[in-house]
């Protein structure tokens, strides 16, 4: 019973710790998407951009998408890079923890 419960633990640690490090490796996707959509629609002319914010109903769906991204504020993001890189550290630990715990021996 004592082996079945390690095991146990071991395999929620695997699972958590895999979950919380996609997790954070996902956010850090959607953050690095959002900055590339900021510079795009920053690097467009100031006269499109304000055709397409007169307009963003007329506007193709990732059109109104990086214009809507670009109200997000600084520190918004800022605050999501941290949590991002929070969950990646905690997950990593906790796959590192899992992978470190002691196997039970087999009674033999």
């Amino acid at each position: 019973m004592k082996r079945f419960f390690a095991n146990f633990a071991r395999w929620l640690c695997h699972l958590i710790g895999g979950v919380l490090l996609g997790a954070g490796l996902v956010l850090h996707g959607q953050i690095a998407f959002i900055r590339v959509a900021n510079d795009e629609v920053e690097k467009t002319f100031f006269l499109w951009r304000l055709v397409g914010e007169a307009t963003v109903y007329l506007q193709s769906l990732d059109v109104q998408v990086a214009l809507a991204l670009r109200d997000i504020p600084p520190d918004v993001l800022r605050e999501s890079d941290l949590a991002a890189w929070t969950l990646v550290i905690v997950g990593a630990l906790m796959v590192l923890a899992a992978l470190v715990m002691p196997r039970p021996r087999a009674k033999g």
